[in-house]
């Protein structure tokens, strides 16, 4: 036999071994190729490309999903995680002293699809208690270990390209352009269905709807839970210079009017509990309409900005973007709106690229439950107003600085302002 002929059919074997033998691995095919080398049917330079050949399809199998031995849900893994440093400082004026804090947040994040219609993920998170709105750990307690918290876990099923149900504690399936309403670190945990149909080339329509379990107790009859549904549309302008993006959710409480105050309110010490309650239970059922706004501007040619003197940042992206929240059970301090803008770069991913942001809120005292805005803001109170200012800096490739200053007050009574400061590391991997 020709040593050519030797070869391809070595090869062939070997290929056949690999890929049609479901219980071929790695290993053995190593042990067959050495066994191939010493019986000098291959010399040890084509049983090297052998391997590496293998393995590159291997690979390619994987990445389009079609490997015959090895489960989907491995081949569409997907591990993902964050790290976050910061640093904070607090001037409450309801307090004696200014605060500074070192803090740090860890998430670990891991989705894979089950097969072609399911999906599936969880997530972890560090925490120094149960409260959904917070994932930072202080640095306290004489060095003690800290905690990890179960963030998120949900199955999703896929009916079509434009339908998908979804069950668990789910990050928040809401569209949204702020966190005047709901703290950025907060997962629902119920029911979902998630709809979009591309009406046209420019234009898609969307819709959320969902039910979320706020509170089950097995001694009260009817557990306070929230369904909502949240139409919307998108538009995307000639060659994607503008595009903007519209939906109003509407939510609807139940079995909260009379209920005991359902947990993680804001501190009544250094900020305040606004939502009105009689004997501890809610006067009102807070069933709301939110709408939300943006309209981006892709800035195709950028822009040069001075900075120090240079011309070294690039301005390639311009937005606007507003929400508000009017109460529809009652009208007294049932209101809150936000507006801001953004100037920069859309996302901050790699080196040079960067943020800066501005917004303006005011959430009355009973327009929306002071369990979910965003805690940064005055604790996350509702009865609160004030400005944000942000800047994010990318340093190089998922490696970011974050810079926020919150200046926040009550909307109406006696407490004081409160300034707060935070600068952060963010890495993701």
């Amino acid at each position: 036999m020709a040593y050519g002929n030797t070869f391809r059919t070595a090869a062939a074997l070997l290929a056949l071994a690999v890929f049609c033998a479901p219980a071929a691995r790695a290993g053995e095919l190593d042990l067959l190729l050495d066994r191939l080398v010493e019986k000098e049917v291959l010399d040890p330079g084509e049983a090297q490309e052998i391997r590496i050949g293998t393995q590159e399809e291997v690979k390619k199998e994987i990445a389009q999903q079609r490997h015959r031995t090895l489960p989907m849900w491995i081949q569409t893994m997907k591990l993902r995680g964050d790290v976050r440093l910061r640093y904070q400082f607090n001037d409450n004026g309801n307090l004696a002293d200014t605060q500074h804090r070192g803090r740090y947040r860890l998430r670990f994040f891991v989705d894979s699809k089950v097969n072609e219609k399911v999906y599936t993920g969880f997530g972890f998170a560090s925490g120094n208690s149960a409260d959904p709105r917070s994932t930072n750990q202080t640095f306290t307690d004489n060095n003690g270990k800290k905690n990890l918290y179960i963030d998120y876990v949900f199955a999703e099923y896929n009916h079509s390209d434009n339908l998908a149900f979804t069950a668990g504690r789910t990050k928040n399936p809401l569209w949204l352009t702020s966190d005047l309403l709901w703290d950025g670190d907060i997962n629902l945990e119920g029911l979902g269905a998630r709809l979009t149909w591309p009406y046209s080339y420019n234009w898609q329509l969307f819709a959320n709807a969902g039910l979320v379990i706020l509170n089950e107790s097995s001694t009260v009859p009817g557990d306070p839970h929230m369904l909502y549904a949240q139409p919307g549309v998108t538009w995307r302008g000639p060659e994607g210079k503008f595009d903007m993006k519209a939906g109003a959710a509407f939510y609807g409480f139940n079995n909260v009017k009379g209920a005991a105050a359902l947990a993680h309110r804001p501190s009544g010490t250094d900020y305040q509990q606004a939502n009105t309650l009689v004997s501890s239970r809610y006067k009102y059922d807070y069933d709301a309409v939110a709408p939300e706004f943006e309209f981006n501007w892709n800035i195709l040619d950028p822009v040069p900005l001075p900075v120090l003197g240079y011309w070294g940042y690039n301005v390639t992206y311009a937005g606007v973007f507003g929400s508000a929240v009017k109460a529809l059970s009652h009208s007294g301090n049932a209101s809150g709106w936000i507006a801001g803008l953004k100037l920069g770069q859309r996302k901050v991913e790699d080196a040079g690229q960067w943020q800066l942001r501005y917004s303006y809120r005011r959430l009355e005292s009973d327009a929306w439950l002071d369990n979910y805005p965003d805690s940064d803001f005055y604790g996350g109170s509702t009865n609160s107003k004030g400005h944000e200012l942000g800047l994010t800096l990318g340093l190089m490739r998922a490696f970011a600085l974050d810079f926020d200053y919150y200046q926040a007050e009550p909307v109406n009574g006696s407490l004081k302002k409160e300034k707060l400061f935070q600068a952060d590391v963010n890495l993701k991997f």
